[in-house]
């Protein structure tokens, strides 16, 4: 569905003043502001006062128009949308245009780096992120073809890459449908808890969500609408789980051994592109006395939908994001509920979160020309201040601070939050208090779960497991507690990147067996893409790649930009392979490993409480580096750091 299908379907009614002043009631003013500067140039509206509001305690900020000149704005606007010239046409601006335009948006003026990386986040190339041959497009070489091994965000992103330049590739997914992550996880209430705004690739311009924050169906069907509209979808090879890879260095190709279908089947690939993510593979749970359980054991990575819930004993054990999401539905189905609670979480409200997007929105994204650009704009860069929560200041904890400024505030702030929940029960807030700082650890959204645990049927135990038993679970207290059904809610084994597909590479290297090496502290890669002595394989949300703010999906496409330069760039040098230069690898991760001492996954209190940090003591999940920095190290492929062969 386009957004002008959107528009028609979703607005059947009148608009008028009335239903106008209604999407302006709803509107983000200051990315109304630039937007209708955008199409009309009326500079009257870059005078417009601008307040700064602080979020989350003082964490971060957002921009508004002040009061006093959001009359002028909203009348300015009224009349632009009631009568807009029937022969308008929206253009691209060009960079000097739009960097005038960003600065505008807060009054601020942007370094080349802030710039360079913000550039892309108004989306208004067609399409923004897109790796280009260096002239016109050569010959591909006969029978060459990428291997893209999974179909969730990652495997679709690096495939529409590659579809645009004309690169043959096959997807291999080993489900019967596309989505990844959000084809495997169909639990109770389970939905994104970034806004969609951010959620989304920014190729596909204005897609008509129905809420803020959409449900896992919704998810999937955007993937396969946008694998369907961009041509992939023909190239989705269901049912097919790769199960091993080897490089041959005489051919320069990759004998990659499937199962399709159940039946055995090699084929040759000469460049392999990892999308499996780094929530891909469930973590077990693991007690003593659990294979004697008698009742239904499930992670809600492989829930069904056929869970029988009504009038049981539940005991749901994890209190992450999928934990959270799910006890408001299955308290009101279940005779009890049990939350086994390791480690209290941080757990917030979200604006908008559950909410439908109203019509009249939805009619202003589709009608007012840059809305859209402007309105995810203002999102992503609105978050960019939060990156500071993650950075201790010694000069802040001589003085008795905690962490720093920022993140005090936010501590404070989200403390508030939980005793506006819970504060009439003084025994939850001592038991849902964290030690740790804020950002330690993966925010969580709350979904009415401080509200359920008030709930007459809703149990929080913190004492610890001791043993699961045939007919419940027994805690360390010595209290047994009857149970049907257990909800393991334990998240993904995060270090295991490509698991269970092997990886041979030159000489009969083994990644598997290279990352988990104790002397190098687990998995590692260049730029988090590529690992030497693995010639033309990439990862897709590889080691220290998760971004420490904003959109995971605006790295998706930039990681897959870059991948997609690599291989323009070995087409067109007529070899056969390109693989990392060791000395650029070590270079790198050394830098890497002394960027992240300063941040807050090793500070005291929470390096031990945070899955990113591995058995080896290694932080291996996050980039330590802000956004522009990271951003700059990606926006563009350099040859002079690879061998080619």
């Amino acid at each position: 569905m386009t957004s002008e299908d959107s528009a028609v379907s979703t607005v059947r009614q009148e608009v008028d003043e009335a239903f106008v002043n209604r999407a302006l009631d709803d509107a983000d003013l200051n990315a109304l502001r630039l937007a209708l500067y955008q199409a009309t140039g009326d500079e009257e509206l870059l005078a417009l006062k601008l307040k700064t509001v602080t979020i989350y305690g003082g964490a971060t900020t957002h921009t508004l128009v002040d009061e006093s000149d959001r009359g002028v704005l909203r009348a300015k606007a009224t009349e632009f949308l009631l009568n807009k010239p029937v022969d308008f046409v929206e253009r691209i601006p060009d960079d000097v245009e739009l960097r005038g335009l960003m600065e505008a948006f807060r009054k601020e003026k942007l370094t080349d780096k802030d710039w360079r990386y913000r550039r892309d986040l108004a989306a208004f190339d067609d399409p923004p992120r897109q790796a280009k041959w260096s002239g016109a497009k050569p010959e591909i070489p006969a029978g060459f073809e990428v291997a893209i091994i999974g179909s969730g965000f990652g495997g679709i992103a690096i495939a529409v890459q590659l579809e645009r330049l004309g690169i043959p590739y096959v997807v291999y997914e080993k489900r019967s449908e596309l989505g990844g992550t959000w084809s495997s996880s169909a639990y109770p209430d389970v939905r994104v808890d970034t806004t969609n705004f951010l959620y989304q690739y920014f190729f596909e311009k204005n897609y008509p969500w129905t809420e803020y924050f959409a449900r896992a169906d919704e998810v999937r069907n955007y993937l396969e609408h946008v694998a369907k509209k961009h041509g992939v979808y023909e190239h989705i090879s269901f049912d097919t789980e790769v199960k091993a890879a080897v490089f041959d260095e005489k051919s320069g190709t990759w004998a990659v051994d499937l199962v399709v279908e159940g039946q055995a089947r090699r084929v040759s690939a000469n460049a392999v592109v990892s999308a499996t993510g780094t929530f891909a593979t469930p973590k077990r749970f693991d007690a003593p006395g659990v294979g004697d359980f008698q009742g239904h054991l499930v992670h809600t990575a492989e829930w069904t939908g056929a869970e029988e819930l009504d009038g049981r004993d539940v005991a749901i054990i994890g209190n992450g994001s999928s934990g959270v999401q799910m006890l408001n539905y299955i308290r009101q189905r279940a005779k009890s509920v049990t939350v086994y609670q390791r480690t209290p979480q941080y757990i917030t409200g979200r604006e908008r979160y559950g909410e439908p997007i109203p019509a009249e929105t939805r009619w202003l994204l589709d009608s007012m020309p840059y809305y859209w650009n402007w309105y995810c704009y203002s999102i992503a860069t609105m978050r960019l201040g939060g990156q500071r929560m993650q950075e201790p200041d010694p000069e802040w904890k001589a003085k008795g601070g905690l962490v720093s400024e920022a993140s005090d505030a936010f501590r404070a702030d989200l403390l508030r939050y939980m005793e506006t929940k819970v504060g009439g029960r003084p025994d939850l807030v001592a038991k849902l208090t964290p030690k740790h700082a804020p950002m330690a650890r993966r925010q969580i959204v709350d979904n009415n779960w401080y509200a359920s645990l008030l709930e007459d049927n809703v149990e929080l135990v913190t004492d610890g497991i001791e043993r699961i038993t045939p007919t419940g679970i027994r805690a360390a207290d010595g209290t047994e507690r009857k149970t049907d059904l257990i909800i393991t809610a334990t998240g993904y084994a995060v270090q295991k990147y490509l698991w269970p597909t092997a990886y041979r590479g030159l000489g009969g290297a083994d990644l598997e067996q290279r990352w988990n090496d104790p002397e190098k502290g687990g998995p590692r890669a260049y730029l988090s893409i590529t690992v030497p002595d693995f010639p033309n394989f990439f990862i897709l949300y590889g080691p220290n790649s998760q971004n420490r703010a904003g959109s995971l999906i605006v790295w998706m496409e930039i990681w897959s930009r870059y991948i997609g330069e690599a291989l323009v760039s070995l087409i067109e040098s007529g070899n056969r392979y390109v693989t990392v230069r060791r000395e650029v690898f070590e270079d790198y991760n050394k830098r890497l490993d002394e960027a992240m001492l300063s941040l807050i996954w090793y500070d005291e209190g929470s390096r031990d409480r945070n899955y990113y940090v591995n058995e080896f003591g290694r932080q291996q999940v996050n980039v330590p580096w802000r956004l522009e920095d990271y951003h700059e190290l990606l926006e563009k492929f350099r040859p002079d750091e690879y061998h080619f062969g």
